[in-house]
């Protein structure tokens, strides 16, 4: 299944290793996975910049993986929004049911909601 990442960055200095821990747990499931932390800062790209980035990645993937403290991020809220527009799976970090189901076949998550 392909996993987009969604959390807080924003305000958060250790954003890129709580990313890279989802990103090493998902692949480690046999998950493909898109990780906006790989996209580098620059205060020449401003936030709607970033998030219209982030927001074609999350469109290319199957599901999105909310990491703990998601809702305290705006960002992060609207990816939720558009979980929704997109019929994506949604799991969530602090959730046990969505781990035991991350740790299913990726190849049956993969048939559950694709586009």
């Amino acid at each position: 299944m392909k996993i987009y990442i969604a959390g807080k960055i924003t305000g958060d200095k250790n954003y890129k290793t709580k990313f890279k821990r989802a990103e090493k747990l998902l692949r480690s499931l046999g998950h493909s996975v898109m990780n906006p932390a790989w996209i580098a800062p620059s205060d020449d790209f401003t936030w709607t910049d970033y998030m219209q980035i982030s927001g074609m990645m999350q469109a290319r993937c199957n599901a999105v993986y909310f990491l703990k403290g998601w809702k305290e991020s705006e960002g992060a809220r609207l990816e939720f929004k558009r979980c929704h527009q997109l019929n994506q799976t949604v799991f969530f970090e602090d959730s046990a049911f969505s781990l035991e189901e991350l740790k299913r076949s990726p190849q049956s998550l993969k048939n559950k909601k694709t586009r």
